[in-house]
């Protein structure tokens, strides 16, 4: 296997700076552009390493990225070359965790993302039907079930975690400027923004219904349409009315729908399978037809009638467990988990805590452990930041201390950190 020798661009990088100061009529200014053009990554050169060292394309079922980490689904996790990926300039650290191959970048990870996903689509990468899951197959043990489960829903729920920050974000704002100018609450702007931020909550379904489409391989318009049913105006209506109605001779559950998580895994996993089915029973000419028809018609009877009141009731008995922990060990149990937060975070395994808490913003509508637990984790991993750098004697390494101890405590993002000083 051929690797990228980033040990020559270094020195030919050196000779330009070089030979550029020589030259009549250069500036310190065209130096330091010279130099700034120099220390950027080459995102191209960079994501082609990393598709390489990954067993190539042909390994990989599909690409994402979180805040820092570029993620790839791998069919087999022994084609990576992990300790090679992380000698490659500008990757801070790279584990195996929740199916996936998980290389730290930092502030680099869109950029390389966008890379990495262009060449994976260019090479013919798309997944149309789902994962390899011959690994998956082979491990049927309780824990392997409840890890499958897990990642599912942690996969699902990943892509709407920006949006669910964004708006939650948008709210403080809109608060913060309320509390300056009071009469701002009346206006026009206030209002119309008020809307954009509760937008990614109200909807939540249809988001969690593409994440889990999308983890699942299926098509992920069925899934979103069958949420989006749930949230017309009308049944939200009929639900605030209390208004009977009955489906195929069945009563229909009149449950709220928005900000529910899930009803909307469930009926995606719904539609995958059924989906499926109508593929495999339906003749290639009547396809485009009757299978998108079909997996609408069929999920959506089970979702009105069975999945989604069975979700609903699900998620409230969970939303109760937390209730109940938050009003008798809460403290404790944030401070535990506090604790555990960076090793968590440094094998991927704090996804598996994002479900609840979507969870619990759709019921009871407020969290009193994950997130007090993740702020206490942010703030003192950015003050061990900031103590680590006003103690070192490297001026670069203090310089990346605060950089880290900023992401920590400001932006919210741990992960650079728990990677480089732990």
């Amino acid at each position: 296997m051929e690797y990228y020798n980033f040990e020559i661009d270094i020195i030919q990088y050196i000779k330009s700076i070089v030979l550029l100061s020589h030259q009549k009529g250069t500036t310190n200014k065209d130096v330091k552009k010279c130099i700034s053009r120099g220390m950027e990554m080459d995102y191209a050169k960079t994501a082609e390493e990393m598709i390489k060292l990954s067993g190539g394309v042909e390994n990989i079922n599909s690409v994402a990225h979180c805040a820092t980490r570029l993620r790839f689904f791998l069919k087999d996790k022994d084609k990576a070359d992990m300790e090679a990926i992380k000698k490659v300039s500008g990757v801070l650290g790279c584990i195996y965790a929740t199916d996936q191959l998980q290389i730290v970048f930092g502030k680099n990870v869109v950029p390389v993302f966008q890379e990495a996903e262009k060449q994976f689509n260019a090479a013919g990468g798309r997944q149309e039907n789902g994962a390899d899951n011959s690994e998956k197959k082979k491990n049927m043990s309780v824990k392997g079930i409840f890890n499958t489960i897990i990642d599912f829903i942690a996969g699902a729920v990943s892509p709407l975690v920006p949006g669910l920050i964004a708006g939650g974000m948008l709210k403080v704002f809109l608060l913060l400027i309320t509390l300056a100018m009071p009469d701002f609450a009346e206006s026009g702007t206030y209002i119309m923004l008020s809307m954009v931020a509760n937008a990614p909550f109200y909807f939540m379904p249809i988001f969690v219904a593409y994440g889990a489409a999308k983890k699942l391989g299926a098509t992920p318009i069925y899934a979103m349409a069958g949420a989006a049913s749930m949230l017309t105006p009308a049944f939200t209506q009929m639900v605030t009315d209390g208004t009977e109605i009955t489906m195929l001779g069945i009563q229909v559950g009149l449950v709220k729908y928005q900000q529910q998580l899930l009803p909307a895994l469930l009926i995606a996993a719904a539609a995958y399978y059924i989906e499926k089915f109508f593929n495999k029973i339906i003749p290639g000419i009547f396809k485009a037809v009757f299978v998108g028809a079909g997996t609408l018609t069929v999920t959506m009877i089970l979702g009105f009638l069975v999945l989604g009141p069975i979700g609903s009731v699900v998620g409230s008995a969970i939303s109760g467990v937390f209730v109940f922990l938050g009003s008798t060990v809460g403290p404790v149990a944030v401070g535990v988990l506090s604790a555990c937060l960076p090793w968590l975070i440094m094998t991927g395994m704090h996804h598996a805590i994002s479900p609840f808490m979507a969870q619990s913003i759709a019921d009871p509508g407020y969290d009193t452990i994950f997130r007090p637990s993740f702020i206490l984790h942010n703030m003192a991993e950015g003050g061990a930041c900031i103590g680590v750098g006003l103690r070192t004697k490297n001026k670069e390494f203090r310089s990346t201390c605060f950089s880290l101890a900023f992401g920590c405590i400001v932006a919210g993002v741990s992960e650079p950190a728990s990677t480089v000083l732990i």
